[in-house]
């Protein structure tokens, strides 16, 4: 039995199946939506800083789900 060291295996050829375009515009062409973003959170960060320490990996994400949902405090919902 040969080793299966890639220098010795046959060439394999791979099926594409299906093709996705490039964004050509760059982050020029998502300047609104990142002006978007900033008039949404304001002057608040995504999540506030600091060390945080949770029990499970859940209760993490519960906790970063709720702190990029709050509402602004001025403006609740």
């Amino acid at each position: 039995m040969p080793m299966r060291d890639p220098a010795y295996m046959p060439e394999q050829r791979m099926k594409i199946v299906g093709r996705r375009k490039p964004y050509s515009r760059g982050l020029a062409g998502l300047q609104g939506f990142f002006e978007l973003c900033a008039r949404l959170r304001g002057d608040r960060p995504f999540l506030p800083r600091g060390v945080y320490r949770f029990k499970t990996h859940e209760e993490a994400d519960e906790w970063t789900l709720r702190m990029l949902t709050r509402p602004k405090a001025d403006h609740p919902l």
